[in-house]
């Protein structure tokens, strides 16, 4: 977890970690965005709805400069998923909030604990944002803005998408990359914070387990470094402190969370399937 800072170390610049009470550690903004792009996933949550047109770069046609996205890929169910719903919200905006509506949903920041209180700094490749003509199938056509001004006469046309954006594992390097020194925490390390709610169904609470990997298990990951093998984490432990919930018993365990979960009709079955299976072991 970068914290924005660069240091002169033996004559090396080194991207600095993030320190959580004079600890390295993750913080809470940031577990948060991974808990909720991974809620998204797994119930039927809308998905910021994207630029029609975007600049782009291509090695395999560099004189291309633009892509678009076809009426179908805009068209795709998770684009218009608030429509649904009485209220105009998705399942995810719902628990972890939006403009104008708070989040029933907050977490600490999370600092390592024990004797892995120190930074270790390691070589990172250096870090490309997906292009729009990589995130589903895309073909080259005419362009219609770009006559006249000495630019592209082609764009790419992307005419559907892959899925919702997760890092899934190591792939191949550009033949020319740049690393950079990173201080990363080490590895095996444990770290300790707090989630917080309130006002949560049983059913939300059962989409939080799955979203922190906890059953059915599956990995975490966070970070810059997730497409070069950083950041990965495992949900050890947890500790419920609940006030005032039913008096059904069955809803004050992680059982009938899980069931509410399973029967509940903003679930994504398919979506689950996928983001479980993709983050296995070391992913």
């Amino acid at each position: 977890m970068g914290s924005g800072f660069k240091a002169l170390v033996e004559g090396k610049v080194v991207r600095q970690g993030v320190l959580v009470r004079g600890r390295p550690g993750v913080p809470g903004s940031s577990m948060k965005g991974v808990l909720r792009a991974r809620y998204e996933a797994l119930t039927r949550s809308c998905a910021p709805r994207p630029p029609r047109v975007l600049d782009v770069r291509s090695q395999s046609r560099p004189s291309i400069k633009r892509a678009r996205l076809a009426q179908k890929a805009l068209n795709k169910p998770a684009f218009h998923a608030h429509e649904g719903h009485e209220d105009g919200l998705c399942p995810a905006c719902a628990l972890f909030g939006r403009m104008s509506r708070r989040s029933r949903v907050t977490l600490t920041d999370f600092a390592v604990e024990g004797h892995d209180e120190a930074f270790v700094t390691a070589p990172m490749p250096e870090q490309f944002g997906p292009n729009l003509h990589h995130v589903g199938p895309a073909t080259v056509e005419a362009d219609p803005r770009s006559g006249g001004d000495g630019g592209s006469r082609e764009i790419f046309e992307v005419h559907d998408l892959h899925g919702r954006k997760f890092a899934v594992g190591r792939g191949p390097l550009p033949e020319r990359h740049g690393v950079q020194s990173v201080e990363c925490i080490r590895r095996g390390a444990s770290l300790r914070g707090q989630m917080r709610f309130v006002n949560v169904l049983p059913a939300e609470l059962g989409g939080l387990l799955v979203a922190l990997g906890w059953r059915p298990q599956s990995a975490l990951k966070i970070g810059a470094g997730k497409a070069n093998g950083f950041g990965r984490m495992h949900l050890a432990h947890i500790e419920y402190r609940l006030r005032g919930m039913t008096d059904d018993a069955a809803r004050e365990s992680e059982e009938g969370w899980r069931a509410d979960f399973e029967g509940w009709e903003d679930r994504f079955a398919e979506g689950m399937q996928r983001l479980v299976a993709m983050h296995q072991g070391d992913c």
